[in-house]
């Protein structure tokens, strides 16, 4: 039997000493090992985009994330630099941000996160010699990250957060326009600092460079305007607004150190400080700049009141749309554009005394409208023309009534006749060309004066009828198209009157006219027209609504004779030939007469068409003949005569069927009195 050995309480001692070290080791390896698991799963954790919100303030920053083109970029991507040392630093900042939300000292301070360039320019991503190399189309501009991102600007090295940062809500790290103007617009003494380059729109906004697809979508269809070379400052001035400065209030978003506070003069080192070091957005500091097409100051002076004084207010009032009696105000679409005079008229230039001041003319709109716009500014003049008339005559009408009134509120209407007056002179003095709508509301609102200056002193007279635009057209044609129903127009060889159709019968303009291929188009025909008033015609008085030439031929008044056709006389109508029992026909010319006479009268309409036309051609060889002849009034009358009556026949060539003998009379007459001319 073995002897046990004995041991000493020392040894004893030291035994318990090892196993308790072995199982601190053991459980301390236990502890690192759950705290660094722990340690990777909330690191992980953390690193996840979705614990970015678990801080409430962060939540609208993770919102503009998820929406933006970043969306599938985590953002310790962008916050924490490449490499392990940015990892730590990227998650030790975490760690502040955690213990600022707990403690509530979040509320004393802004959230701040700087992203350095090299995050952005890191493999994979944004590499710099690839920006550096490219050019957008941004905001109707060239941009090429070469020029930013390689050159000083302003003497400053740009980062990419100068440029790209949140600053709306719904946008991450995304360009907007103020950012750019900050830089590009802020006026400074510092030759350094100038960019005299930009005085010249077409540094960024390079227009003959797009295509005419992309200048069709931009507000306004540049594309008349590259074609004609017209200046950017002929139409747009004021395009900047505000001066970028610097508050020192705006120091207190971030610092309260008065050390650093006494640094603010310091121009270089606050940028090399903010922008250098820490990438800080310049919209931080500056103030806004904005740069658009801005309207037109309608109590600032147009810039002829520097030398001519209180000149051209009636305009001004036009098209500002203010300063009418009875109308709400109503600035021209041109001006609510920044359009300025400028636009339209030729000024004096600085170095060139010889160019005067001058109306707009065709080129004037055209230049920009394009072919054919000059046209609708006629209508304008047309229809407002008509209008201030008879206008005009209501004002004589009542102000002679108010005059000679014996009512105790006089007064009160002779209020409203000089408001209505002072309604009338901007039309008349202003132009309604410069904002036809409000034209149309002073007018309108001068007539609604008026009725209440008749109706102060208890007269009972009736005013005509005087509506605006608007109420013929309730569509939005009138916006362009006001006061059409005032014009009259050739068509199908016919007078067309708007008034007839559109205020009488309240046609539509979708009636006759179409957007769908082009602005306008008329697509109604002639047999569309016929379709219509056809069925109408009962008598002949109806066919000479719209056939009148035809008419003064058949009956024998034309060129004031007294000669009417054989046919006439005996009491035959138009329907008579020109209905074939069902609808109105235009018949063949040369058989009609067999549908009462027998077969010598084909050949008899053949002859009197030949020697009509004979006729025609011997009477524009003597007009051709006298051309270089010195001729007194009355011949050059009896030439306008002659002249008028061979384009009647030739533009009608079944005329001569109407009334042979008047039409040869008045041919051979004229030939006779054109032959007499040496």
């Amino acid at each position: 039997m073995d002897e046990k050995t004995e041991k000493t309480p020392k040894e004893v001692r030291w035994f318990k000493k090892i196993r308790g070290f072995k199982r601190f080791l053991l459980f301390t390896g236990i502890y690192i090992m759950a705290f660094l698991i722990l340690f990777s799963a909330a690191a992980e954790y953390t690193s996840r985009p979705s614990f970015c919100p678990t801080c409430h303030y962060m939540e609208t920053f993770y919102q503009s994330w998820r929406t933006s083109a970043h969306n599938k970029v985590d953002c310790v991507e962008c916050h924490f630099e490449p490499g392990i040392s940015g990892t730590v630093r990227g998650k030790l900042n975490g760690l502040v941000q955690i213990v600022n939300y707990v403690s509530l000292s979040y509320k004393k301070r802004k959230p701040w996160a700087e992203i350095p360039d090299n995050t952005c320019a890191r493999a994979g991503c944004h590499e710099r010699q690839s920006l550096q190399d490219s050019t957008y189309f941004f905001k109707g501009i060239n941009f090429s990250h070469k020029n930013h991102l390689k050159e000083l600007k302003r003497g400053k090295t740009l980062k990419c957060t100068s440029c790209h940062s949140q600053i709306v809500q719904g946008s991450h790290m995304e360009v907007t326009e103020s950012t750019c103007f900050t830089c590009h617009f802020k006026k400074s003494d510092d030759p350094e600092h100038k960019f005299d380059k930009l005085s010249d729109c077409k540094t960024c906004h390079k227009l003959n460079e797009m295509s005419e697809e992309q200048m069709a979508n931009m507000r306004y269809n540049h594309v008349n305007v590259v074609k004609n070379n017209v200046d950017c400052n002929s139409c747009h001035t004021n395009t900047v607004a505000g001066n970028g400065d610097v508050g020192k209030e705006r120091c207190f978003q971030c610092h309260f150190e008065n050390d650093r506070l006494d640094k603010f003069s310091d121009t270089k080192f606050m940028h090399e400080t903010h922008i250098s070091k820490h990438s800080m957005k310049c919209f931080v500091c500056h103030s806004p700049i904005e740069h658009k097409v801005q309207n037109i100051d309608p109590n600032a002076p147009p810039d002829c009141m520097s030398c001519h004084e209180k000149a051209h207010i009636q305009q001004v009032n036009l098209y500002t749309g203010q300063n009418g009696k009875e109308t709400e105000n109503s600035p021209s679409i041109m001006f609510l554009n920044g359009i300025n005079c400028k636009g339209c008229h030729i000024f004096h230039e600085k170095d060139r005394l010889d160019i005067e001041t001058s109306t707009a003319g065709n080129a004037s709109c055209e230049k920009c409208h394009g072919p054919g716009y000059n046209n609708l500014v006629k209508q304008w003049e047309e229809s407002s023309k008509k209008r201030l008339s008879m206008i005009n005559s209501i004002f004589n009408t009542v102000s002679y009534q108010v005059k000679s009134t014996s009512s105790n509120k006089k007064t009160e209407a002779e209020k409203y006749l000089n408001d209505a007056s002072h309604n009338i002179n901007i039309v008349e003095i202003g132009k309604s060309v410069h904002n036809v709508q409000f034209a149309d509301q002073l007018l309108t609102g001068s007539y609604n004066l008026l009725v209440k200056a008749l109706t102060v002193i208890g007269s009972s007279s009736k005013l005509p009828e005087f509506k605006s635009s608007s109420d013929y057209i309730p569509n939005e044609c009138v916006n362009c198209h006001s006061g059409i129903q005032e014009i009259t127009v050739n068509k199908f060889g016919l007078r067309f009157s708007h008034n007839q159709h559109i205020v009488q019968n309240k046609v539509a303009c979708a009636k006759c006219h179409s957007n769908a291929k082009k602005h306008g188009e008329l697509v109604v025909t002639k047999e569309n027209c016929n379709s219509c008033h056809h069925s109408r015609v009962n008598s002949d008085e109806d066919c000479a609504k719209c056939h009148n030439f035809q008419n003064l031929i058949y009956s024998g008044t034309y060129m004031n004779k007294s000669q009417p056709d054989i046919m006439k006389q005996a009491g035959v109508g138009c329907i008579d030939c020109h209905s074939d029992a069902v609808r109105i026909i235009k018949p063949q010319e040369d058989k009609i007469c067999l549908k009462c006479h027998d077969d010598s009268y084909e050949a008899m309409g053949k002859e009197w068409k030949t020697d009509v036309n004979k006729l025609v051609r011997d009477l524009n060889g003597e007009i051709e003949r006298v051309k270089g002849i010195n001729l007194n009034n009355e011949q050059t009358d009896m030439v306008n005569e002659a002249r008028k009556l061979s384009g009647d026949i030739s533009s009608r060539p079944s005329i001569y069927v109407h009334n042979y003998d008047l039409i040869s009379s008045l041919l051979s007459n004229k030939i006779k009195e054109l032959k007499k001319i040496e």
